[in-house]
Order: structure tokens, then sequence, then C-alpha cells
């Protein structure tokens, strides 16, 4: 009859049903239906048993990391047949012996032959916790069967203990929850809010249906995801165009006028020379002047500058109509002949800083440039330096006529030294490193040149736009 087997050796391979057992001690038969259990791996089933091989055959093949020399326990369990078999032999055995020495059927020294016939059932299977150590509920205490209530736990406690602010009478009070202290930066549900970023690159491809704003600190403008496009958020209050008078030219009236004049203008470069009477007037700056007027039939033949509008006793006109006939004063703008002139007027842009800025001025090809600085083909806009290290060798956008002008210039630079945009070197007009800056140049000449003490100069800088900054008037 098959007994518990302990083995200290076995090895077992992946995809083989064969135990293999390590040790010198002779296998037996197994009863079918018996387990063994290998240390680190869960119990099988052993069909049979090979006494020459050493070898136990198990009813499904092992599938896994091979165990190698590991302990073992065989225990015939599942087949009880057998067993019962073996124990009712025994008792006829028994009984026999015990007729034989007179001693009638019932014990034998201390074995009771009742427990051999009909065995206990912890005999012929794994015991419960119970059958071994008893009904647990039958020792435990009340209140470790449920959740205890308070005084069962730590006592009784009375409503002089209770604190002054705890109502114990009012049972509606007492359901409901404490008050939270709201905190004023947790008002809000921060999903709504969107993703702030601070950009330099304009941004062109789709933000993917995310709620998000991008923020450009240069450019000064700000964008808005939409479902598959950024929205840019403009910082233009107003567009308008103004007449750039130069000299040559004038206002024709289309017969003498007589009476009053008035009119605001921009003076650039010449003061008031050239209107009625010559005011002196400060360059870069707007001026309201009002004088009057006998037969006169034209002004302006000098003056260089923008003009915002034209009063008359006849009638009012705001030049920002680009055309050269304004009816309503019967003038128009003309060359010295008398003839039309052709369209001068440039549009400007009004932004949130209070300043209006014109079109971009850029001129296709700089005043000059320094040996070591070249021209992109394709991209006007780009020019490279190669080892520029002279005072001189400099890129120069305009002559010195344009050097009182002021200018707001969008540069992007991959110098990795510090370079000087004009002539002074002073700190606000040099680019310290590699980036995109926005310069805002005031009497001042656009002027690309090695700072001092930093040489030579490599690299490359493209002009974004050059725009004429003027003052808004008040």
């Amino acid at each position: 009859m098959s007994v518990v087997r302990e083995f200290p050796s076995v090895t077992l391979t992946n995809n083989n049903n064969l135990v293999q057992i390590n040790t010198n001690d002779s296998n037996f038969s197994v009863v079918p239906g018996s387990v063994i259990f290998i240390a680190g791996d869960r119990p099988r089933v052993v069909t049979s048993g090979d006494t020459v091989n050493r070898t136990l055959t198990l009813a499904i093949a092992y599938t896994g990391n091979d165990i190698v020399e590991k302990s073992a326990t065989l225990i015939p369990l599942g087949q009880n047949d057998a067993l019962l078999a073996a124990i009712t032999s025994l008792t006829e055995a028994q009984n026999g012996l015990a007729e034989a020495y007179g001693d009638g059927p019932g014990t034998v020294g201390e074995i009771s032959f009742s427990m051999i016939v009909d065995p206990p059932v912890t005999a012929t299977q794994w015991p419960t916790w119970v059958q071994v150590q008893g009904d647990i509920n039958e020792v435990l205490p009340e209140t470790a069967k449920r959740f205890p209530n308070f005084p069962e736990i730590g006592g009784k406690v009375s409503v002089e203990q209770l604190p002054d602010d705890i109502d114990t009478d009012n049972k509606r009070t007492q359901a409901l929850s404490p008050p939270v202290r709201q905190n004023a930066s947790l008002t809000h549900i921060l999903s709504d809010y969107p993703t702030l970023k601070k950009t330099v690159d304009i941004p062109t491809q789709s933000p993917n249906n995310k709620r998000e704003m991008l923020f450009d600190d240069v450019r000064q403008v700000a964008y808005v995801a939409l479902t598959d496009e950024w929205l840019p958020i403009s910082n233009i209050v107003e567009k308008r165009e103004f007449l750039l008078t130069t000299n040559g030219k004038r206002i024709w009236f289309n017969s003498a006028y007589t009476g009053s004049l008035t009119l605001r203008v921009y003076p650039m470069g010449n003061g008031g020379t050239g209107l009625p009477d010559n005011p002196a007037l400060d360059d870069y700056q707007w001026h309201t002047v009002t004088t009057t007027l006998t037969s006169v039939t034209s002004f302006g033949s000098s003056f260089v500058g923008l003009i915002d509008y034209i009063e008359t006793d006849d009638g009012f006109e705001t030049l920002s109509t680009a055309r050269s006939r304004f009816p309503s004063i019967d003038a128009y703008y003309g060359e010295s002949d008398g003839s039309k002139a052709p369209n001068q007027f440039m549009r400007f842009t009004l932004r949130q800083d209070g300043d209006w800025y014109s079109e971009d001025v850029m001129p296709a090809t700089p005043y000059s440039m320094g040996a070591s600085w070249a021209q992109d083909a394709q991209d006007p806009r780009l020019f490279s330096v190669n080892e520029a290290s002279g005072g001189t060798d400099a890129l120069r956008i305009f002559s010195d006529s344009w050097d009182k002008f002021d200018f707001e210039m969008l540069v992007v630079s991959t110098v990795p030294k510090p370079m000087a945009l004009t002539n002074s070197n002073t700190p606000e007009y040099t680019i310290p490193f590699e980036g995109v800056y926005r310069f805002i140049i005031e009497n001042e000449r656009l002027y690309f040149k090695r700072q001092a003490a930093f040489a030579p100069l490599t690299g490359a800088i493209r002009i974004e736009s050059l725009r004429l900054r003027v003052k808004a008037y008040e």
C-alpha cells in the first residue's frame, strides 16, 4: 500500500511529464490520483512510477522554468478505495486474532477496531480549521464578530464630556458634513484654464484639439488654439494710411484759396519748412498748426513727413484714403508742375502700446556690406557673416539720412558672440547671444558689427521686419 514518501532531491524540466528522483531510493508502485508537492511549485497529479529508472509520471506535462534538485513529497490522495480495502483486510485479521486469543471483537490492547472499520473524516482527507481547532466563533467575544459601537471600545461618553460645538440634540446637524474652509485660489476649476506657453516660433501646425494659448513675448502676439488651426490675437487697435510727402511734391488747390488752414503734421527731417509761414517745428513729433492763406494755390513743396488731416473753411479731409484727390477741400496731391503725383500713402497700424508702426520698409538691397558679409540670393532678408573682425566690416541698412528715424526691428540671429546693432555699442542695441530680438531704434544707425572686444563674428542674421515707428498724437 502507498504511503507518504519524502524525496530530498528531484528534477523536472519544461514540457516533460517525468519527475526524476535524484537519490538512490528505489521507487514503488503509485496509487493513481496521488499528488506530488515540489518545493516552489503547485501540487501535481502522479499517475505511475518507474522503480528502475527512478521516475514518476505526471498526468499533465510540466510547463515553466526547469526545477532542479528540489525537495518533494508524494502523498496518496484521491484514490481511497485501496486504503479502505486494506483496512477491511486488517480488520478481519485482527478479529480472527482476537477470537484465537479469547478476546471478543472490540479491542486488542489500545486499538479500537471501530476506528479502523469506520475511520474518522480527518483520517481520509485534509482536515478543516474547525475540525482541528474547533469553532473559533465560540471563543471570540461578541464585539469581535461585528463592528463595535463607541461605548464598547472606549467606554461611555457623557454629554458633559463632549465639546460645546457638538449639537447632540439636533439630529439634522449631526448628519451634515463639517464646513470646508474655502481658499480663494481654489474657487475656480483649474481644468477650465488653458495651458499657457511662451514661444518665439510662429505656430503653423494643428494644436490637436488641445486648449492652449501661446505667447510670443518678442513679437508681442498671442495665439489661441481652435479645433484645427491657431487664431492669432492681434495687438492692433487701428489701421490707417498717412500721406508721406517728399521734396518737390505739394498740396494743390483747384483754385486759389483764401481763408483759414489747419494741419496736423509729423515732420521727418526738415521741420516745418515748406508749410505755410514755415513754422519752426521739431522733427519726429506731431504738431497741429493753424494759419491764414490769401490766394494760395499750393503749399508743402519742401515739407518731408506725414500729414494726418487738412481743414479749410470749406471742409475737412483726413488723408487716409490712399487717393490723391481731396474733394472736400477742393485740392489734390501733385508734382511741382501741377500734375497729379503718384500715390505716396503709407499704411500704419496703431498698437496697444500707443504708437503707430508702418508697413515693412526693409530695402531689397542694403546700403553697404563689409567684405565678410553676404546676402542670401533666395532670401534677401538673410545675411551671413564669416570671420568679421574689423569695426567697419559690418552690415549697414540705410544711409545717414535715416539715422534720425525711429524704427522697430525684429532680428533672428545665429551669431553666438555679442554683436552691436549701432555704432555706439550701447547695451540696449546689443545682441548678446543667438535668438530672436525686438529692438526699438531711436536716432541710431542701423549698423550690424562686432561688439568691442568680441571678434571675430561668424553666423547669420535674418531681419524679419523693419518698420517706421511714429509716436501717437495726444
